[in-house]
């Protein structure tokens, strides 16, 4: 029977109790020997009717045994609230139910680990452990503001394992006083290493199965996403990849060889560039400050300036982009 054949169903009353209730209603109640004579019960069944009714409120019962019909305009609001009331706790209890059926699913098959990091404290236990763990490869990208301090015993170690390491760094990087030497840059040891003007996130990606991102970039904030799902490793790789590709490379003879003396080396289209012609040509297009190259190379910015006149020079141009676009004709890049 369908439920609006039947509503009385929808408060736990079947169709012969409903239509006992609706007998008794057109009589302003009744007996159980008027029902047996009614609906042809035994006594015990018509009995069992009338005792239903009076539990779900829609009948009140006199000491002669007689029950009479209550106003079904508030019994039944009345019985149509405590079976909302019932049907709320169900609804709560799936919740806790869900828990069950959740911890269940991760006994039986565990899940892929996906959580906010927040405490500096915190975010560095778990940076150091994906580094001591890392058996393929370590990919990073890094910007400022650094939240910890440089880890060069632990990349060497990974090094010396036959770790690769490679590391994306915004020009930023490179702003503050000694800030090349102070990001503990490997490149001399074997980290691979290349610059960009700009990053959107701090990452550290550890054999393209686990991942740490910033879910921040404000000063002395330290929230991050940990994750081993494979979606979110997958496009976070996908993104190291990409500015890995289009990052000028720095190579160890970039970080470790002197400086030129000003206008030495040899002259002519032909040649191939100094490392430091080639150092500033990668920092040129990483958008890397002349204060910030200055530091890095041990000299005064004047002095800087002066050689990267000496280039222009060379390269018959007067700014940055023509000196990016003439070292690419000459295969310098």
């Amino acid at each position: 029977m369908a439920e609006a054949d039947a509503p009385m169903a929808l408060v736990g009353l079947d169709a012969d109790t409903e239509a006992v209730y609706r007998e008794l209603l057109t009589r302003g109640g009744g007996t159980a020997d008027s029902l047996v004579t009614a609906f042809g019960l035994n006594r015990s069944q018509a009995v069992a009717q009338l005792d239903r009714l009076h539990r779900s409120g829609l009948l009140s019962r006199r000491s002669s045994g007689e029950y009479q019909t209550v106003d079904p305009r508030h019994a039944l609001a009345a019985l149509v609230e405590s079976r909302t009331r019932q049907l709320a706790a169900v609804r709560d209890a799936a919740s806790s139910l869900g828990e069950l059926f959740d911890e269940a699913r991760r006994s039986g098959t565990p899940q892929p680990d996906t959580r906010t990091i927040s405490g500096a404290e915190e975010v560095g236990d778990c940076y150091y452990r994906l580094k001591q763990a890392a058996r393929r490869e370590i990919c990073e990208l890094q910007r400022p503001p650094y939240l910890l301090a440089p880890n060069e015993p632990l990349d060497e170690a990974a090094i010396r394992r036959g770790v690769r390491v490679r590391a994306v760094y915004a020009a930023a990087s490179f702003d503050d006083d000694g800030g090349w030497q102070d990001l503990g840059s490997l490149v001399s040891r074997g980290e691979e290493a290349r610059v960009v003007p700009a990053l959107p996130v701090k990452l550290v990606l550890v054999d393209r199965s686990v991942a740490m991102v910033s879910l921040t970039l404000e000063g002395g904030s330290t929230d991050c996403l940990y994750t081993e799902a494979p979606p979110l490793i997958e496009v976070l790789s996908e993104l190291f990849d990409r500015y890995w590709a289009a990052a000028a490379r720095l190579s160890a003879a970039d970080t470790s060889a002197a400086p030129a003396p000003d206008g030495a080396g040899p002259v002519g289209g032909a040649r191939r560039p100094t490392e430091e012609e080639r150092q500033l040509l990668a920092l040129f297009a990483a958008g890397v400050k002349d204060d910030a190259i200055a530091r890095q190379f041990g000299v005064s910015t004047r002095t800087l300036r002066r050689r990267i006149q000496n280039l222009y020079a060379e390269l018959g141009t007067t700014n940055r982009f023509g000196a990016g676009v003439a070292a690419a004709r000459r295969n310098w890049l």
